[in-house]
């Protein structure tokens, strides 16, 4: 069903014939991430060795349809992406100065600004909420296709600002050359969670830096000098108090008030229970009062700005159009 309903239109007509289908199984693989077995099934196409970030529980087997379908949509768009890939800065604080540049005197990098600044930079970002293959659906992977770094947002969110922190942390993973240049290479992230960690010290016990290390680029991005973040003690008495206190503390900082929400919630566990309920109903507050528009629509907004679709096929850039890209 969800493979249908982003087929090209010549699709069913194909079905009903033997060169069609033929051509159609083609499409599928090419677009999906599957190859055909000699048996007229398909399977998971061969890709390189990616760095998997997944839960103990997970197997990199429980993810890999979800890295091949966005691998391959992503390659796509890295064909038709305007802007030329030549890098990106090292520091946190190169990023965050090109976001803030993006925010058009916001004052601090909110979703937009970070999508606009990676499109910039020459790195596409997507967002795919729907997965039309089997498996586990990691939060957000960065692969390189075509030559270039694509950031895919997997996680199904609307409220934008939850979503800064993934996508700065899967452009961190590009900064701090986690995903190498090979073609298809990914790094794949279950789960990105805010997290205050540090770099490891030099001479301290040997562990998967990788995670740490882009949870504090991220943050640093977001936070300038990758300060601690505090609103205010709580409990705070509504949303739209929380909401006001982070818009506040936002202007005065330098600070994202949705990122700030997320933030304050994360570090008020009363009981061992945070107030996730009062954080989301905040975030949906800044949500009306901000910037209405959807993770969808944001990511939408950029790919239409910095997208040449003449550069693939009809039939391509209709199932970019599908799957609500562009």
């Amino acid at each position: 069903g969800k493979v249908c309903a982003v087929l090209p239109e010549w699709a069913s007509e194909a079905v009903h014939h033997e060169a069609g289908r033929i051509e159609l199984e083609g499409f599928v693989a090419q677009h999906f991430g599957y190859r055909l077995r000699a048996d007229g099934g398909f399977e998971p196409a061969a890709l390189p060795q990616a760095v998997f970030k997944l839960r103990q529980d997970t197997d990199p087997s429980d993810v890999v349809a979800a890295r091949g379908y966005g691998t391959a949509v992503a390659r796509f768009v890295a064909r038709a992406t305007r802007a030329p890939w030549t890098g990106m800065p090292a520091d946190a604080s190169g990023l965050r100065a090109l976001a803030l540049e993006a925010a058009e005197g916001r004052g601090w990098v909110d979703f937009a600004a970070l999508v606009e600044a990676s499109w910039r930079l020459g790195i596409p970002v997507i967002h795919l909420p729907e997965l039309p293959v089997e498996g586990r659906k990691p939060d957000g992977l960065a692969a390189f296709v075509s030559g270039r770094p694509v950031a895919v947002l997997l996680k199904r969110q609307n409220l934008a600002e939850w979503m800064v922190f993934i996508l700065a942390h899967e452009l961190a993973h590009v900064a701090l050359g986690h995903l190498g240049h090979d073609e298809g290479a990914a790094v794949v992230d279950e789960k990105v969670s805010l997290a205050d960690e540090e770099p490891k010290a030099a001479g301290a016990a040997p562990r998967d830096d990788q995670e740490g290390d882009a949870n504090a680029f991220a943050s640093a991005v977001l936070v300038p000098g990758g300060a601690r973040l505090t609103l205010g003690p709580p409990p705070w008495r509504n949303a739209e108090g929380l909401a006001a206190l982070a818009i506040e503390f936002g202007r005065k900082n330098g600070i994202c008030p949705g990122h700030a929400v997320l933030n304050a919630v994360k570090n008020s566990a009363r009981g061992g229970k945070t107030p996730f309920a009062l954080g989301m109903a905040a975030l949906k507050v800044l949500h009306r009062t901000m910037d209405a528009r959807t993770t969808a629509e944001v990511c939408r907004d950029a790919a239409r700005r910095h997208l040449d679709l003449d550069e693939v096929r009809p039939d391509t850039a209709e199932f970019l159009e599908r799957l609500g890209i562009v």
